[in-house]
């Protein structure tokens, strides 16, 4: 059965505009596909910001001096909350154990409690004294363009707790 010449134009026109979203679907679908990257473990992560953040502070910071300063103290405060990450991750450990023990006393547990508040305050003394050494190698405006990156560190590493 032949179509008027007007039906034959729009049904051209649609399959042709089908065929367009069809393809243009599939060539989104394969991009996508092969652009998508392995998640990275957020050890892997942190890793990731620590050399974005370096390298955001050597852009940032025009004098070399400093920003080798502060990538240092950056560093330091790395090292420090990855310290402080394991020590969590073997408080959590201690705790099971201990709750796990029939036998595990009251002060059981409070010796515990008291190890891991002391090591809570060290990091805290220890973080504020950092951070007061980092401030003074920039400028308010230099440490508000940072503060961007550096809570994505600081996100990587929380992330590091729910491991």
């Amino acid at each position: 059965m032949l179509l008027p010449k007007s039906h034959r134009r729009r049904s051209g026109f649609l399959s042709r505009r089908i065929g367009s979203a069809v393809a243009l679907a599939l060539a989104l679908s394969c991009a996508t596909g092969c652009s998508s990257k392995q998640d990275l473990t957020p050890s892997q992560q942190a890793q990731a910001d620590l050399a974005e953040y370096e390298m955001q502070i050597r852009r940032i910071i025009p004098d070399p001096a400093r920003a080798d300063q502060l990538v240092a103290l950056t560093n330091q405060f790395q090292e420090l909350a990855q310290t402080s990450i394991a020590s969590v991750n073997e408080y959590r450990a201690k705790v099971s154990a201990l709750n796990s023990n029939y036998e595990a006393t009251r002060a059981d547990y409070e010796a515990l409690f008291s190890q891991q508040d002391a090591a809570r305050e060290a990091f805290f003394e220890k973080a504020g004294a950092l951070r007061e050494r980092m401030v003074v190698f920039t400028s308010d405006a230099e440490w508000e363009q940072l503060r961007a990156v550096h809570l994505r560190l600081l996100e990587a590493d929380l992330q590091q707790l729910l491991e």
